[in-house]
């Protein structure tokens, strides 16, 4: 599940700092504007009103039934584009989540974020409750739904037939480099602040990896990230650390307390870059 402060505790939700909560999101998700008001100052990585986006909520189906969804962003231009998922460390009503597969599809990118919580209803606010919902739902169960988005974007015609990225974020960094070390579909990683890997996770990680993490991260120490970076360059893989001198948590996320701007759009800079390196267009 989700860690430390990426999880709900003591009945407040992170996801209430999305200014109008889960029923702005929904009202922007259908046409309905943005889930800021008008006088406020949009936080500049914030694209989901770009009109070169097309986004918005898809089911996946199994057999001809729903079974759970996810978020889709990619560009209104027609043409063909790399994929790219998106693995949350919580559930993706966050409004962050779905602006960064906007801000995906912005680069030329199409971006799927499978909503690998789906078990947890909206209503649940404290790590109790998560944990009622979620049951015996593994890592695993997590990393199958993962999948089950890679073959829906395989299945778009607007999707390059070309290698995948991964982008994870906390929980979802993890996930993102264990999916990418058991799947032929992935090309490149980037994981933000990722939960702890353990040596032999990483033993069949061979794609280019990039990490980003604040070196004042209360939820998951920067020291795993270096410890992480030691091991694969050790394993000879190709990967590249970034700190961010004095952030925590969530730095990337405008809807998080501690959402820095400048090192946000350094940080998507650098993610969009190396995407771009490594996943073919065509």
């Amino acid at each position: 599940m989700c860690l430390e402060r990426d999880c709900p505790a003591d009945g407040t939700d992170r996801r209430d700092f999305v200014v109008g909560g889960a029923a702005g999101l929904i009202a922007w998700a259908a046409g309905g504007g943005p889930a800021f008001g008008r006088d406020e100052k949009q936080p500049p990585t914030r694209v989901l009103d770009d009109p070169a986006v097309r986004h918005g909520k898809v089911t996946f189906k199994h057999n001809g039934k729903e079974t759970f969804g996810g978020y889709l962003a990619r560009p209104m231009a027609d043409g063909v584009y790399p994929g790219v998922l998106v693995i949350a460390g919580n559930k993706i009503t966050e409004e962050y989540i779905p602006n960064t597969c906007a801000a995906l599809a912005v680069a030329g990118f199409v971006g799927l974020a499978p909503d690998v919580f789906h078990m947890i209803p909206e209503a649940a606010r404290t790590n109790e409750e998560y944990a009622k919902y979620a049951g015996e739902y593994t890592e695993l169960n997590r990393l199958d739904d993962v999948q089950v988005g890679v073959s829906y974007l395989r299945a778009q015609p607007f999707v390059s037939p070309g290698g995948l990225g991964v982008v994870g974020f906390c929980r979802g960094g993890r996930d993102a480099m264990l999916f990418a070390a058991r799947s032929r579909e992935v090309d490149a990683v980037v994981a933000f602040h990722p939960a702890p890997m353990a040596e032999r996770e990483l033993d069949r990680l061979v794609v280019p990896v990039q990490v980003h993490h604040g070196t004042a991260d209360g939820a998951v120490p920067h020291k795993h990230t270096q410890e992480l970076e030691r091991v694969l360059w050790g394993k000879k893989r190709p990967v590249e650390v970034f700190l961010y001198e004095k952030l925590d948590h969530g730095f990337l996320a405008y809807t998080r307390p501690f959402y820095a701007p400048e090192a946000a759009q350094l940080a998507w800079k650098r993610t969009t870059g190396f995407l771009g390196q490594h996943l073919k267009k065509g």
